[in-house]
């Protein structure tokens, strides 16, 4: 086996013979990067030492005795190892061998001499920075020597107490050696091509300071710091660093010196912004070289030119990638923005996968640019309205103060404004309204509108609720089984369609209609109502006139667990079920069974399939696949005995919104233009209680789509396993939308969809238990406090 292995040889990059450092400076080298020349010594020279110095038996009797709880201990019985390395001598063969690879390089030059373990930036273990470097390294002996010196460093004590705690055989353990021709940098340091602090995978982060990188890797002055947008290449942010000290080439001697850098040269940055652009530019093609892994890029600067002196990938931060989530929006995402997570914790409960935000964002997004563009909303086109940090969704505060200042007079605006800051509300309620923009809006829903307008909206929601839940249930599996891959892509995407025009319809009654209709009913009663029922608000939009679809299947519910109650052999049935099937698999058993489970099928099943979990995302299960929703639901009801049922509580409330509305209008009537204030009372109650019916009717329209996508995006998701794409079958809830299709077309990188996938899921089951908690408001992608 080789002693000297280049960098263009073949074994430049098997890990086995020239160790993690030096894999990664092969693989740079061969695919064209600029890195200065070198060579390794292989592990072979290494191993090579320890057989014909006798050290490996000696070595091992060493360490098989060490307490590595006793750091005493340790650090005495790894200095003996180191020290017998030192003294044993090199094999003649390796040894000239490393002589000749050196003199090859010319007259003596300066080079590096840099460890390269096997065990080194693994995947589940790094040792960067624990074994030894040496720069300005000159002449035969002196490189021979740092050799010797590297193959000691594997037995330092932080080296091996990492190695115990990893569970990395010391043995197995083997160290190679890089030796490269030194690059005089002028200015060095670090690249970063993903934030590792913030976790950002849209931003390369330019560490710099004067002189040879080793000032800045090993920590020892605080360097200039650039962060720089990837793709837009614009800078983010410039931190100037102190740069007290530089390493420097030792002017009379072998090694480095470090010398204190001028106050003048301190006050400047030590890159220009174009010159940390272009070494971005570097730093992301070696990134694409690496599939897209996010790298640390150590580099140095000389004579105009950038030179890569190493690149591993990051550790220490679990990215996720979430910028990637966001492709499909064009609004720039502006730093300055404020995020809130209030809407979110109120009514997007749950975790939410990158798949679901994905899509249902997108249909919100585009609801809004045709809703705006028809009101004349030009400025609320070019914001950002929507962001996903950490399993969860943020919707612009910023945003949303401009929103309802467009749409609703001050008067009317106090419920929207709860999705806002508290340090902002009070402004916000009380800006002045744009009477001009208002008017515009309604002037262009009433006539160039066909759905919109108070009441339209109302009946085109009842058009599609009455006529159109075929359409929103989709193809079932078996028929998505038979779609080719453009038909079943063609399918996802009538779906999302569905999703976006039914929330253009309903999302001006939502904001406008209905806020402003639900403000009014709370300012008559402050403004008018003298009476002293604290509670008239909250009695006057309860107990609806009309029987919803909600309470509708509230009952049904009900009755199924009044039926089930009845019936002691399926009460016992029922509490010796551990698992969804011992109780549904078993009900065909018996006659009283089999009539329960009809009635379960006829009552819940059949017609609400796509109900039975609170939570929005695609990934929580619904009643048709997941029978043990309605398992727990039943038991919850058994277990309640004598409660009131829906229909009794349906009925009290009606009684108390009845008695409430009669006791406001008698106030009202007492009040000067009583008759006047009464009537239109009444009148603006009326209108608020069928948006209140069509609120809850809504759902179940909109759960069908939901389900219909799911469905489609279930066979994409099974697809992608089978063609061994993805490995998980839930693997593809943790990809957007666009991710799966770049999978599906074999345009992906392997270890950075399983990356993305492990951590976001990661994530996403800890905010799902409740150990992942978000801030709840953002100011660009850092949480504040307001």
């Amino acid at each position: 086996m080789s002693t000297i292995i280049g960098f263009d040889d073949a074994g430049a990059t098997d890990r086995s013979l020239v160790g993690g450092k030096a894999v990664n400076l092969g693989l740079l080298r061969q695919r064209g990067f600029p890195i200065p020349p070198g060579f390794s010594v292989s592990t072979a020279a290494y191993a090579t030492f320890l057989e014909e110095s006798g050290l490996r038996g000696r070595i091992a009797e060493i360490e098989s005795m060490i307490d590595y709880a006793d750091a005493d201990a340790l650090e005495a019985a790894t200095a003996r190892i180191r020290q017998l390395i030192l003294e044993s001598p090199i094999p003649a063969s390796v040894g000239e061998a490393i002589a000749a690879a050196y003199a090859a390089f010319g007259d003596e030059p300066y080079v590096a001499v840099r460890s390269s373990a096997t065990a080194e930036d693994l995947e589940d273990a790094s040792f960067a920075g624990l074994h030894d470097t040496f720069l300005d390294v000159r002449g035969r002996d002196a490189v021979v020597q740092h050799v010797r010196m590297c193959w000691s460093s594997l037995w330092t004590a932080r080296c091996a107490s990492y190695r115990e705690r990893a569970r990395i055989d010391h043995g197995s353990a083997l160290i190679a050696v890089v030796v490269q021709l030194m690059v005089r940098s002028e200015v060095a340091g670090v690249l970063f091509t993903a934030n590792p602090l913030t976790v950002l995978t849209d931003e390369f982060v330019v560490n710099a300071s004067y002189g040879l990188g080793e000032g800045v890797v090993s920590g020892i002055l605080t360097p200039d710091e650039i962060r720089i947008r990837k793709g837009s290449w614009a800078i983010c942010e410039r931190t100037l660093g102190s740069k007290a000290v530089e390493i420097v080439r030792n002017p009379s001697g072998p090694g480095t010196v470090e010398l204190p850098v001028s106050p003048e040269r301190q006050a400047r940055f030590s890159l220009s912004d174009e010159q940390a652009v272009q070494l971005c530019r570097i730093g992301q093609t070696v990134m694409d070289s690496y599939e897209g892994m996010p790298q640390d890029i150590e580099w140095g600067f000389a004579d105009g030119t950038f030179y890569v002196l190493q690149s591993r990938a990051v550790t220490g931060a679990e990215f996720l990638w979430e910028e990637e989530i966001e492709t499909w929006q064009t609004a720039p995402d502006d730093d300055e923005t404020i995020w809130s997570h209030a809407w979110a914790e109120a009514y997007w409960t749950g975790g939410i996968t990158p798949l679901f935000y994905s899509v249902r964002a997108r249909e919100l997004r585009d609801s809004d640019t045709d809703l705006f563009t028809l009101w004349g909303f030009d400025d609320l086109l070019g914001m950002r309205r929507f962001k996903y940090r950490r399993a969860t969704a943020y919707f612009s505060s910023t945003a949303d103060r401009l929103y309802y200042r467009y749409i609703l007079p001050p008067g009317l605006r106090t419920a929207s404004l709860a999705n806002l800051p508290p340090a902002w509300r009070e402004e916000a309620g009380a800006h002045p309204f744009n009477w001009r923009k208002a008017v515009r809006m309604h002037w262009r829903i009433r006539f160039r509108s066909g759905d919109q307008g108070p009441f339209r909206f109302i009946d085109a929601t009842y058009a599609l609720l009455n006529h159109g839940t075929r359409e929103a249930d989709g193809p079932t599996a078996v028929e998505l089984r038979a779609l080719t891959d453009e038909q079943l892509k063609a399918a996802i995407a009538k779906a999302i369609e569905m999703a976006r025009r039914f929330l253009t319809i309903l999302r001006p009654g939502f904001h406008v209609y209905a806020a402003a209709t639900l403000g009014a009913v709370g300012k008559m009663l402050r403004d008018w109502y003298t009476g002293d029922n604290a509670f008239a608000f909250q009695d006057l939009i309860s107990g609806l006139p009309q029987r919803t679809a909600m309470v509708e299947e509230s009952i049904a519910v009900w009755k199924v667990a009044q039926r089930l109650r009845a019936s002691a052999s399926l009460v016992l049935l029922l509490a010796q079920a551990d698992r969804p099937e011992d109780f549904f698999g078993r009900l065909q058993e018996t006659p009283e069974g089999r009539a329960f489970a009809a009635c379960y099928h006829e009552t819940l099943l059949g017609p609400h399939p796509h109900r039975g979990h609170a939570d929005r995302d695609l990934w929580f299960s619904r009643r048709s696949e997941d029978p043990g929703l309605d398992l727990r639901t039943l038991r919850t009801l058994v277990a309640a005995g004598d409660s009131p049922s829906p229909e009794e509580i349906e009925h009290r409330l009606i009684a108390q919104r009845e008695q409430t509305t009669r006791d406001v209008v008698a106030n009202l009537r007492k009040r000067p233009l009583g008759a006047l204030r009464a009537k239109v009372f009444l009148a603006v109650l009326g209108y608020v209680h069928r948006f209140l019916v069509l609120r809850d009717d809504e759902r179940h329209y909109i759960d069908r789509v939901t389900m219909a996508k799911k469905r489609s995006l279930q066979e994409l998701g099974r697809r992608l396993v089978e063609r061994g794409l993805l490995e998980g079958d839930e693997d593809f809830y943790f990809l957007a939308e666009q991710e799966l299709y770049e999978v599906l077309e074999s345009r992906h990188s392997k270890p950075l969809t399983r990356a993305k996938i492990a951590n976001r899921r990661k994530v996403f089951d800890a905010f799902n238990a409740r150990t992942e908690i978000s801030p709840m408001y953002l100011k660009g992608s850092t949480p504040i406090d307001l």
